[in-house]
């Protein structure tokens, strides 16, 4: 007999090792509420069976507001808000009526007048516009957000994807044109895939990028990434007297840039007031050694130009976001990614829109995710 025990446990051991793999029609991956909007979209129009969430990390009610809490406002287009209104009214969008201002000389001054503000680096002169308050839980109806915990922890895989590999089908009951491989011996298997986050990162993740097709990969490879850290400050006390966008030098001696923030007017009823700080981040800061120098230094900034934030206590919440803005969209291709099986949601989306160069960074995301 020459099967003895230690040939049966190779056996099973090599039996352990064979790739498992899972179909389904339609994939969603992402990591934000983009890619959870999109599931619950798919589900409507497919039926849950047929739709699958992936994601690095449980998305959640909370993970959802403190994104949306640590980012600045992006919304500074009335062309693109007056579109959303009339594509989606429960979104409540309204001018925020602040003021944008900048630091310099123990004074706020605006901008356009004689005083001149330091010099402004790449993309922080986006923010010198003002901001719309969007009210983002619009995007889904009452019964989607009140369940959404519930719904996306029963629904959702906690998987990170290794690569994606582009195939032609051979099956006609199970199309398959896309393999995500998660780096557990497993493969996902789908017809359609909905990618909610940069298309640049689905670009790097494709295995033989030969086989994508032009359009796709001249639009993917060609996006800019800005990366950002954002702290969001709720305060005890009454920081700053007006609200909006207020520009603070990193510092008076050398050109390095600004804090850029944004702040909620002071709230009487719970005397207290709320900001959102953001810095743009070179690639060659990304250590957490320098960045934790970074948010001290943000910290010793406000103080010296708000001294009520230091008498105060606080909460903070820090994100920090590796495509904080996605610049060089272009639109110019959207017609062809129509026979794609690869969609795009998201604020680098390719989208179909007059005027589609006013619909930058959230309101290109909210425009992707309606015309889905």
């Amino acid at each position: 007999m020459g099967f003895g025990i230690r040939a049966f446990k190779k056996v099973q051991d090599d039996e352990s090792l064979k790739e498992k793999r899972e179909y389904i029609s339609h994939l969603v991956y992402g990591d934000n509420f983009y890619a959870a909007l999109t599931y619950l979209k798919l589900v409507q129009k497919h039926g849950s069976e047929k739709v699958m969430l992936v994601s690095n990390n449980l998305i959640t009610q909370d993970s959802i507001i403190g994104s949306w809490n640590c980012s600045l406002n992006t919304l500074r287009s009335e062309v693109a808000a007056q579109s959303l209104m009339t594509q989606k009214p429960q979104l409540e969008i309204l001018p925020f009526g602040g003021s944008n201002v900048f630091y310099k000389d123990t004074k706020f001054h605006k901008f356009g007048g004689r005083a001149k503000p330091h010099e402004l680096k790449e993309d922080e002169a986006f923010f010198l516009e003002p901001f719309f308050q969007i009210k983002l839980e619009g995007l889904f109806t009452d019964e989607q957000w009140n369940s959404l915990d519930e719904t996306l922890a029963s629904n959702s895989k906690i998987k990170y994807i290794s690569s994606v590999e582009i195939t032609k089908p051979s099956d006609l009951v199970e199309v398959t044109n896309y393999k995500l491989k998660t780096g557990e011996l497993e493969t996902l298997d789908c017809e359609n895939l909905y990618w909610c986050e940069s298309p640049k990162s689905f670009y790097s993740k494709v295995s033989a990028k030969d086989e994508l097709s032009d359009e796709v990969a001249a639009f993917a490879s060609g996006l800019e990434h800005r990366i950002g850290l954002t702290v969001y400050f709720e305060v005890d006390k009454k920081v700053y007297a007006d609200k909006g966008t207020v520009f603070l030098p990193q510092s008076v001696t050398h050109e390095w840039g600004h804090f850029i923030a944004d702040f909620n007017e002071y709230d009487e009823l719970t005397q207290s007031q709320s900001f959102s700080c953001m810095m743009f981040v070179n690639e060659d800061e990304v250590n957490e050694e320098d960045l934790a120098k970074k948010i001290k230094l943000m910290k010793r900034v406000i103080e010296r130009v708000f001294p009520e934030f230091g008498k105060g206590k606080y909460n903070e919440r820090i994100q920090y976001d590796r495509e904080v803005l996605i610049n060089n969209t272009k639109d110019e291709t959207f017609p062809n990614f129509k026979n794609e099986s690869v969609r795009f949601i998201g604020i680098g989306a390719p989208i179909s829109a007059e005027n589609s160069s006013e619909f930058t960074y959230l309101a290109r995301g909210i425009n992707s995710i309606l015309n889905l």
